[in-house]
C-alpha cells in the first residue's frame, strides 16, 4: 500500500529530529512555520515555493531569507527539500502527521472538548485530571465552543466521540417518542 506524501515526509523528519535529539524543537518550529505560511497574506509566498518555474536555489534562498536564524538548520533543510520536491502545499498535513507522531512519542492524548460555553479553569483542570487518570497519558485539551449543543460536553480523541450534550439527549428522546408514535 502506497503511503501518502505527508506521511512519508513527516515520518522522515520525525526520525531525523529524534536522531538529532531535537524533536521538541522541530515540533515547535514546524508548527510555527505552518501557522505563518498558512495564511491568506502569505499565499503568494507559498505559490512561489510551489512553482516549478522557480529554481531550487531561489526557493532555498527565499526560505533562508524568511526563516534563517529563526529556526534550526534541520527544519530549514526539511523545508527546502519539501519546496524543492514541489510538496510545500502539503506542509499543514505534514505537520498534522508530525504532531500525531510527536504525541505518540511523548504519550500525549489530544482531546477536543466541545461545550456551549467556556469552561471554568477549575472544571477544565478536573476534566484533564479525570482524562489523564483514565487514559494514562498526559492530556492536551483543546476547547471548542458550539452553542448548538445547548449544554453538556462532547469529547473527541483518537477517532472516538463521547457525546454527553443536551442536544444529542434531546435527539434520543425525540427518536424514542417518534418510535412510539409511528
Amino acid at each position: 500500500m502506497a503511503e501518502c506524501v505527508e506521511s512519508v515526509y513527516s515520518e522522515a523528519f520525525f526520525e531525523l529530529s529524534l536522531d538529532a535529539d531535537c524533536v521538541d524543537r522541530s515540533f515547535e518550529e514546524l508548527g510555527d512555520v505552518c501557522s505563518i505560511i498558512n495564511t491568506d497574506e502569505n499565499k503568494d509566498f507559498v505559490s512561489l515555493l510551489a512553482s516549478p518555474l522557480i529554481k531550487d536555489d531561489d526557493k532555498r534562498k527565499a526560505l533562508t531569507d524568511v526563516f534563517g536564524g529563526r529556526i534550526s538548520q534541520l527544519t530549514l533543510d526539511f523545508l527546502s527539500v519539501v519546496a524543492k520536491n514541489g510538496r510545500i502545499v502539503y506542509l499543514p498535513a505534514m505537520f498534522s502527521q508530525f504532531k500525531a507522531l510527536y504525541c505518540k512519542h511523548k504519550n500525549i492524548l489530544e482531546v477536543t472538548a466541545v461545550t456551549s460555553v467556556k469552561m471554568s479553569a477549575s472544571l477544565r483542570e478536573k476534566l484533564i485530571g479525570k482524562l489523564e487518570a483514565a487514559s494514562g497519558c498526559r492530556v492536551d485539551l483543546v476547547e471548542k465552543l458550539d452553542p448548538a449543543i445547548l449544554g453538556g460536553i462532547v469529547l473527541r480523541y483518537r477517532g472516538t466521540e463521547i457525546d454527553a450534550s443536551v442536544a444529542s439527549g434531546l435527539e434520543r428522546i425525540k427518536a424514542q417518542i417518534d418510535g412510539v408514535i409511528a
